[in-house]
């Protein structure tokens, strides 16, 4: 056999061969860190999404759905609702996926956990924001989001419902009425008053709420409008004494009349949530009058320690109606509460309200009776005062 001869040039490309074939075989069996940090440079990472796999089919996960539902329909919220956020879990991007997360926020909602509920509701909205059950996640979303008192998400889910273009009358009215609590509870007075006016156009268009029990929707509309009211009314103050005391006493007066009023209609939809703040807030309404008023110093003309004491009695004696008609609607709020179960923190509100107007008579009895003068003499100053009140600078 002729032997083969290997050229200087055969013997480089074999060289080379064998460098590359080294380096890929060294890179294979090299550890995963030195070669993951080799290669980190040259592309990056790519992340892939989580796969959940379901151990149960399609059918079988419906089933379970209707199973839930069926619960929740027969009032068994406390049964439905594990099922339902289980059911999410399972098959998280899964047609019984929306419905639901939206049927555990009801369930949850039933059971009086808004918090839980809202985080439902709110992962609809996010997730699913083009499905059907994705409007009504949203409303109920405005619901808990008022109810917990979280203003700012209020006005958020507000705005965003107002965007959707396509609501009915009772559905727009409910969102401007939300974006109206939410602005006013932010101080922010004057763009919620323009969106309580916008609500009460459409009302008043359609006539809503004219005889009967009006619409739930309309409940907080009125609301927004007595918290409106009743923001404005309370920037009137006595110290310093106004130019013209009478006169901003009085527009204090009607500015509480005209909040209690709207809170009052807001009271006729007999819902126990929406009555009960109402309440408190007209019991806080004359609490907070009688407090303002009675930080009003002594006139010029009590120049002495006698007269000083005089006016002290007719100011306690004449605003003391203040402190029981807010104890009577305060009494009357949790009266309320205990009725009909309502346990939000309006109610308990109510109650320390109304234990420091108890405590507010009792001073202010003690305080009469410390005085060195009969109730006829109190009543002469009390004349005399309304007489001098006028011209008080």
């Amino acid at each position: 056999m002729p032997r083969t001869s290997i050229t200087p040039l055969a013997l480089l490309a074999l060289a080379i061969a064998l460098v590359v074939l080294g380096g890929c075989t060294s890179e294979a069996t090299a550890p995963a860190g030195a070669r993951s940090s080799r290669s980190a440079s040259a592309r990056p990472p790519v992340e892939l999404a989580p796969v959940v796999i379901s151990p149960y089919s399609d059918a079988e996960l419906a089933a379970e759905f209707e199973r839930a539902r069926a619960l929740l329909l027969a009032d068994k919220a406390r049964e439905a609702a594990p099922l339902f956020d289980r059911l999410a879990r399972l098959a998280p991007d899964g047609e019984v996926a929306p419905p639901s997360l939206f049927n555990a926020g009801l369930a949850h909602e039933a059971l009086g956990d808004r918090a839980l509920a809202a985080e439902r509701y709110r992962e609809v909205a996010r997730r699913f924001p083009d499905h059907a059950v994705a409007r009504g996640a949203l409303f109920r979303l405005a619901r808990a989001a008022a109810a917990l008192e979280r203003w700012p998400e209020l006005v958020e889910v507000s705005r965003r419902l107002l965007r959707l273009g396509d609501l009915s009358v009772l559905e727009a009215i409910e969102a401007r009425g939300a974006l109206a609590l939410g602005l006013v509870e932010q101080d922010l007075v004057d763009e919620a008053a323009r969106q309580v006016g916008l609500a009460r156009d459409l009302i008043e268009a359609h006539r809503l709420g004219e005889s009967g029990k009006p619409p739930i929707e309309l409940a907080q509309v009125s609301f927004a409008l007595g918290e409106v009211r009743r923001r404005r009314s309370e920037a009137i103050t006595f110290v310093p004494v106004p130019a013209n005391f009478a006169e901003a006493l009085e527009r204090r007066c009607q500015g509480l009349l005209d909040a209690q009023s709207a809170y009052t209609e807001a009271m006729r939809s007999l819902d126990a949530h929406w009555s009960a703040m109402a309440g408190y807030r007209i019991g806080q309404l004359y609490k907070e009058l009688h407090r303002d008023v009675m930080q009003v110093p002594p006139p010029p003309s009590a120049d002495s320690p006698r007269k000083k004491q005089l006016f002290e009695g007719a100011m306690r004696l004449r605003y003391r109606v203040l402190l029981e008609k807010g104890q009577k609607m305060l009494a009357g709020t949790v009266r309320l509460g205990d009725r009909t179960g309502e346990s939000s923190a309006w109610v308990l509100r109510a109650r320390d309200a109304q234990r420091e107007i108890d405590l507010a008579l009792a001073d202010e009895q003690a305080a009469l009776a410390r005085l060195p003068f009969t109730e006829a003499e109190l009543l002469a100053a009390l004349d005399a005062l309304k007489t001098e009140a006028p011209r008080r600078p």
